[in-house]
């Protein structure tokens, strides 16, 4: 990372904010560079990079936390953002350490980064999901293509004498396909990437995914609508994990249970599910959309199991959640780039496999709905109460995946369905997203196996 203020510099700006009142200080500097280009109808509407550099701030003392940024990385610019934000702390007393030798992380594994790859090539990748999306039928009548990478470098420092170096990458591709029949329209959607070389999207990969969007939106479209009324519903692991994310996931971050705005706090060591449920949010997953080696303050990547066999075991924390409860930051603290402070985010968050076949969980429904693929929607979070859409799924009947259906929305309470699932899989499929929280979006993964909720809510035609 280039233009970065010297070692002796960051530490008297770290020096005069504790000195002037704070508890602790921290300083997160950042370049990032993105590149992404945007294809619709086999025409290229869209390429685009963008650079920004800047650094932010942080001072917490008591109960209070005053942050500041700027894009001017300078040691002078420095020590007026530390004057500024002093002004908005009560004060406390707190300490300076000298920096330790400087943590290294970076992204391992890549052979192609996107510095190799020509323009071309990567036009030619768009326009090929494009050409394989139209091929599945000719009611595909619109397809749109996206695909963006992004170099980051960070260096974070802080008065607690940490000192981490993190440079990282991320791909992302993703269509949607569009099917249209008379006055009817539907579509389907499909996303790769994570932390990966460019050669990660093989020509193989970009024909299945966009046949696979364009074959999913033929059977929605054709599909009858779905039943309503409470009935089983299988969860394929295809679906991905947005079921943990949203309707656990959220819950379980430490500064929603220690506000009491979630459903799980102060239930550390209860039952909060079935026995058969664990789960994990861990981002030092290989690859993984959501994975890092250290998180946006500089602390190492962990694994987490908040909840296991059931029972709720802890809750993730960035530093200062972790600070007020007395506890270690379970290295969940992110932001989304340099012009935002750090809070608790989840990372690559699953259920963990559980021991019955696929197969055998399905033949198990004599009615019910076997839901592939799993849509937006609303979850409160002090409730656990959620709505979600399904963007795909299928009746079974009599033990056997039939017909697709579209329409369907699933209605019920987090914890309700975590206590209620009766058998979970031994696969593990993954999605992966963007998940916004106070503002801020940041990439995550989620994966669940297949499961089985044996009566919940389904929302369709009466």
């Amino acid at each position: 990372m280039t233009g970065l203020p010297s070692e002796s510099s960051i530490q008297e700006a770290l020096e005069r904010v504790i000195s002037g009142g704070g508890e602790f200080a921290e300083l997160f500097f950042e370049n990032r560079l993105i590149h992404s280009i945007g294809c619709e109808d086999g025409k290229i509407e869209r390429i685009s990079s963008g650079f920004d550099s800047g650094f932010g701030l942080r001072i917490i003392a008591g109960d209070r936390t005053a942050y500041s940024y700027s894009n001017r990385i300078t040691a002078d610019e420095m020590f007026r953002l530390g004057d500024a934000v002093l002004g908005d702390i009560e004060k406390g007393e707190g300490r300076i350490s000298p920096f330790s030798e400087i943590k290294r992380g970076s992204v391992s594994g890549i052979g192609r980064t996107v510095e190799d790859v020509d323009l071309e090539e990567k036009v030619d990748l768009v326009q090929e999901a494009d050409r394989a999306a139209r091929a599945v039928s000719d009611e595909i009548s619109q397809v749109r293509v996206n695909f963006g990478d992004l170099i980051q470098s960070v260096r974070i420092f802080n008065s607690e004498g940490d000192a981490v170096a993190d440079d990282r990458r991320q791909i992302v591709f993703n269509i949607r396909a569009i099917a249209t029949r008379d006055t009817e329209i539907q579509s389907a959607y499909r996303s790769v990437g994570g932390r990966k070389g460019f050669e990660f999207l093989s020509e193989d990969l970009i024909r299945e995914i966009s046949g696979a969007a364009g074959e999913s939106a033929i059977k929605i479209l054709h599909a009858d609508h779905a039943p309503a009324g409470n009935m089983t519903v299988v969860l394929a692991s295809r679906a991905g994990g947005t079921m943990v994310h949203e309707a656990i996931g959220h819950g379980l971050e430490g500064d929603a249970a220690e506000k009491g705005l979630s459903i799980y706090s102060g239930k550390v060591g209860e039952k909060v599910a079935s026995e058969l449920i664990t789960v994990v949010d861990d981002a030092t997953m290989d690859g993984q959309r959501g994975s890092y080696v250290y998180d946006d303050e500089g602390v190492s990547a962990q694994r987490t199991v908040p909840v296991e066999n059931g029972i709720l075991k802890s809750y993730l924390l960035d530093r200062r959640i972790a600070r007020k409860m007395g506890l270690s930051s379970t290295g969940n603290g992110r932001r989304q780039n340099y012009r935002f402070r750090p809070i608790v985010r989840m990372s690559n968050t699953l259920i963990a496999p559980g021991e019955h076949d696929p197969g055998e969980i399905i033949s198990s429904v004599d009615r019910g709905l076997y839901v592939v693929r799993m849509g937006g929607g609303q979850v409160d979070t002090s409730s656990g109460d959620f709505v979600f859409k399904v963007n795909e799924a299928y009746l079974i009947e009599n033990g056997k995946v039939t017909s697709p259906v579209r329409g369907a929305t699933l209605i019920g309470n987090g914890p309700a369905v975590l206590k209620d699932i009766d058998m979970v899989g031994n696969d593990l499929g993954f999605d992966i997203g963007t998940c916004g929280k106070d503002g801020q979006h940041v990439p995550v993964s989620d994966a669940q196996p297949t499961i089985r909720i044996p009566g919940i809510t389904v929302g369709g035609e009466v």
